[in-house]
């Protein structure tokens, strides 16, 4: 295996998928695999990667994460990427962002929808003005902690993993379950700003960036626990992809109770 000296990290949660377009990222990246699947990877592939790890195919991309970073921490670049095998159904410009590190904000969403051919979300929705980044394609999230479903279109899969983690937890409705998750998790302080706010701000198909020093700033037994809830409960694992932006510090949006308000 040839070893890269790039200045960021790029950490890939594989199941079957061909990750042919590795080969194309930039030569900035050290690359991670982490392959939960059967089929061979081609050699130029691994030759490429800093490290291959085979794991036990569970808890989805949330487990591939975690393990990665209680096994091989922070990184001592600037940033880390985290993406599934296959981001360009979510980012179609994935490996253009890449090249584009120096513009990014310190948690940098790096998705665009869910399932474009079906409507995920809706065509007025994934307009070029509506992108973060001009020329490539950057649309986070917004969603109700409370309820999880996205604010700008209604979607079935929402209603099952809120409602799912809902009957999991026996929580009445009104409760804000993005608060009780990440408590959960023993992460207070970031349940605690959830529970004073409203909205928040996801990054499809949990692909995004994180500048190292926000990684660092998470307790090694939080991320112990969001590993175990991943691995625990299908809904959980959804959790983690709606949460990562402000597990890692990314600021929720429309506080309860307005700046000046009685």
């Amino acid at each position: 295996m040839e070893t890269t000296s790039g200045a960021h990290d790029l950490v890939i949660a594989r199941h079957e998928e061909s990750l042919d377009w590795v080969l194309d990222v930039p030569e900035v990246y050290r690359v991670h695999i982490y392959d939960k699947g059967a089929s061979p990877v081609a050699p130029a592939v691994r030759d490429r990667a800093e490290s291959y790890v085979a794991l036990r195919n569970a808890g989805r991309e949330a487990d591939t994460y975690l393990t990665h970073l209680l096994e091989y921490g922070p990184g001592t670049g600037e940033f880390t990427v985290f993406t599934q095998a296959d981001p360009f159904e979510h980012s179609p410009d994935f490996l253009e962002l890449l090249a584009l590190h120096a513009d990014w904000t310190e948690v940098q969403s790096l998705s665009w929808c869910w399932k474009a051919p079906i409507g995920f979300p809706p065509a007025a929705l994934l307009t070029p003005e509506r992108s973060l980044v001009p020329g490539v394609r950057v649309r986070p999230e917004l969603f109700s902690l409370n309820t999880f479903h996205p604010l700008e279109w209604v979607g079935a899969g929402p209603d099952w993993i809120g409602g799912g983690y809902r009957e999991l937890h026996r929580l009445p409705a009104g409760i804000n379950i993005s608060a009780h998750f990440l408590d959960m998790c023993e992460l207070p302080d970031i349940a605690e700003l959830a529970q004073q706010h409203l909205v928040g701000r996801s990054s499809i198909g949990a692909i995004f960036g994180v500048r190292n020093h926000l990684i660092e700033k998470v307790p090694e037994r939080a991320l112990v626990r969001l590993r175990q809830a991943a691995i625990g409960a299908p809904v959980h694992g959804y959790f983690c992809e709606r949460l990562w932006m402000h597990i890692f510090g990314e600021s929720f949006l429309f506080p309860l109770r307005l700046p000046g308000a009685s």
